[in-house]
């Protein structure tokens, strides 16, 4: 599934008409009729989303923060899919519940109300017939611009297209309704209920466990977290050792102007891209050249990336930057019962790498770096981010993250080629911020990116995702059957050379 933005997508035009979600039975104008007080606490990435939403302002004074679905039906059977996005809402408890501001600050600051299952109705407004594509995917990506909204209900909104060879069904939420995998869930889950409504065979799905419940306790989790938890004081080591700041992305100060000031206020335009990186077969080599030594997939990706940022003249001397490491943050999942598999919610924390990576390293004596940068990052990443940043007294945000997902493991993968699923996030406006999502499918592996819409920020991170793929694909080989090669020949100056060329496009 490709990871991408709507001015990317390949749109197939038609008949556009958007779903929007109402309480049931609820007249117009008639407030907060049909919802239930509740006393479960919002997570800490959706009150520090929320609140950021409310400083920001509303409307067009404030950047769109959502993600999306895309896939095809079979068929156009509107009241069938309807049937099916409503056992869809019932399932997932967190798309019928609201975050309200009230008086304060902190958890006490929102006050949580929901509708309960059956308490959601969904209303159809046709748009029009598109003929072009590209016309189509920027109308829709108004729509979700517009009605994703944080601080409204719904903060998510769908779209259907009808056209000769079926149905093309939308689906936008802001980010505190969804994390990626939740994205990924969508295609399986609501083909199988809307196959379900059509009539057909039972809907094959397992029980999921609500996002609030996990809200609530990881709330009351996090509180227990002092200044002087191990997590935290390595936090607070990270930032002291990178001069008291969040890492940049490596190859910034590589000559000619730079990304723009990390400390600029007013917010930038950001462009994104997908490369492939490497095909199925030689990804599977990789990763057994990986196991070989010690490492994993994951160890493998973050060891290339930090030879390539040190081959390509990352400066380590230059400011918030220590000596020889390779500094990032990197994405895990939170989902640490079995009830939050296939929940749809933001199960996401963040922790901190540093990989030492000298000039004369080869991939095989960073691997173990890159393994050891990895103990016990996902326990860290179970404390939320904000409440790290409020036991520190330091407003943290993220500048550099690299993610990565093994998207197989996810249901239906093997069927998103044939339903043309796509996964899409909006576009982001902010002066320094880069991104990179390495992602696995049954094709190969590929990576997403957005950086600052600056030519030398554009040249950087195409060089580094360019070398990456490069050295994996070298190690792959190393690593191959039939072609031996000690793993001491992956050279770190091996990569220079061929330092201009990029890899085939998504």
């Amino acid at each position: 599934m490709k990871f991408t933005t709507m001015d990317e997508l390949d749109a197939t035009p038609g008949l556009l008409t958007v779903w929007r979600a109402v309480p049931r039975g609820a007249p117009v104008g008639a407030g907060e009729a049909g919802w239930v007080a509740d006393g479960r606490a919002a997570s800490y990435v959706q009150e520090a989303h929320i609140v950021g939403a409310l400083a920001g302002g509303r409307g067009a004074e404030r950047a769109p923060a959502w993600l999306a679905s895309a896939f095809e039906l079979p068929g156009a059977d509107a009241e069938a899919l309807e049937r099916a996005l409503l056992a869809w809402i019932d399932r997932h408890e967190s798309l019928r519940s609201r975050l309200v501001p009230a008086d304060g600050r902190g958890p006490d600051g929102l006050r949580r109300v929901t509708l309960p299952a059956g308490g959601v109705a969904l209303r159809r407004d046709v748009e029009g017939h598109f003929e072009s594509g590209k016309l189509l995917a920027s109308r829709i990506e108004e729509v979700f611009d517009a009605e994703t909204d944080p601080l409204a209900w719904p903060s998510f909104v769908f779209a259907t297209v009808e056209h000769t060879d079926g149905l093309t069904l939308y689906l936008g939420f802001d980010h505190s309704n969804v994390d990626g995998y939740s994205i990924l869930l969508i295609a399986h889950e609501i083909r199988e209920l809307y196959t379900a409504a059509t009539p057909g065979t039972p809907a094959e799905l397992n029980e999921v466990g609500s996002y609030l419940d996990f809200a609530d306790t990881e709330r009351a989790y996090a509180a227990l977290v002092h200044d002087e938890h191990e997590a935290v004081v390595r936090w607070r080591e990270f930032l002291g050792s990178g001069g008291g700041r969040l890492p940049e992305f490596p190859l910034a100060a590589g000559g000619g102007p730079g990304l723009p000031d990390p400390t600029a206020e007013a917010p930038g335009e950001q462009l994104g891209g997908c490369d492939w990186l490497l095909d199925a077969s030689t990804a599977q080599a990789f990763q057994s050249a990986c196991r070989d030594h010690g490492g994993n997939f994951l160890t493998g990706v973050l060891a290339c990336l930090a030879l390539v940022s040190r081959a390509e003249g990352a400066e380590p001397g230059r400011r918030g930057r220590a000596h020889g490491e390779f500094r990032a943050l990197t994405p895990f999942h939170t989902r640490s019962d079995a009830r939050w598999t296939h929940s749809v919610g933001w199960y996401v924390g963040v922790a901190p790498l540093r990989i030492p990576v000298r000039g004369d390293d080869t991939f095989a004596d960073v691997l173990p770096a890159a393994s050891a940068a990895l103990d016990g990052a996902s326990e860290m990443a179970a404390i939320p981010f904000p409440r790290v940043s409020e036991l520190l007294g330091k407003r943290l945000r993220p500048r550099f993250v690299v993610s990565y997902m093994d998207m197989r493991r996810t249901p239906g993968a093997r069927q998103w080629g044939a339903w043309r699923a796509a996964a899409l996030r909006s576009r982001c406006l902010d002066p320094d911020e880069v991104y990179l999502w390495i992602n696995r499918t049954y094709e190969g592996v590929y990576v997403s990116f957005r950086h600052p819409a600056t030519e030398h920020a554009r040249l950087a991170v195409s060089r580094l995702v360019a070398g990456t793929g490069r050295l994996m694909d070298r190690v792959a080989g190393a690593g191959a059957p039939g072609r031996p090669v000690d793993m001491n020949d992956v050279l770190l100056r091996d990569l220079v050379p061929a330092r201009q060329q990029e890899p085939a496009p998504c």
